[in-house]
């Protein structure tokens, strides 16, 4: 819910910079952002997660988290990308980040100010998103390791 609160949020600092005279281009970009992001996360990582958390018993599922960690990894670059928002793939301001706030605010205050609103989001999405690393080191990928070995001894004898 998070990501989608800082992809809404991003649609609605570009929508206010498409308004004051930015490109429409950047508009565009914020909705396939919200687009692609909501759900592919959800898929990706926030269900595999979820399902860890919920059935504790069933280590199978958290070895599905696990798997999934690329998936969280890329996560966490990206929303540490738009908090930043470098002008590398992008030469518009359609990521609400640090580097476009800053520009910003000199002409546009009010723009300003809702790309840093953006920057604070997306820094918070980021330390959210580090939840992974408790998961990691909770000792479950060693229960699973040692449950995967005890099917394969059964299914062997």
């Amino acid at each position: 819910m998070s990501l989608t609160l800082c992809l809404f949020w991003n649609i609605i600092a570009v929508t206010t910079a498409w308004i004051k005279g930015q490109d429409v281009k950047i508009w565009f970009l914020a909705i396939i952002y919200f687009i692609s992001g909501v759900p592919g996360a959800y898929v990706l990582w926030y269900r595999p997660l979820y399902r860890a958390m919920r059935f504790s018993n069933l280590v199978m599922l958290y070895g599905s988290f696990i798997v999934s960690l690329t998936c969280v990894q890329l996560h966490i670059a990206f929303v540490i990308y738009a908090a930043v928002a470098p002008p590398i793939f992008f030469k518009g301001k359609s990521l609400t980040g640090i580097l476009p706030a800053v520009d910003l605010i000199s002409d546009k205050v009010l723009v300003g100010i809702f790309y840093f609103v953006g920057f604070g989001l997306f820094c918070l999405e980021a330390l959210i998103s580090q939840v992974y690393m408790y998961f990691r080191g909770s000792g479950k990928a060693a229960e699973m390791q040692r449950e995967a070995a005890q099917v394969a001894m059964r299914a062997a004898i």
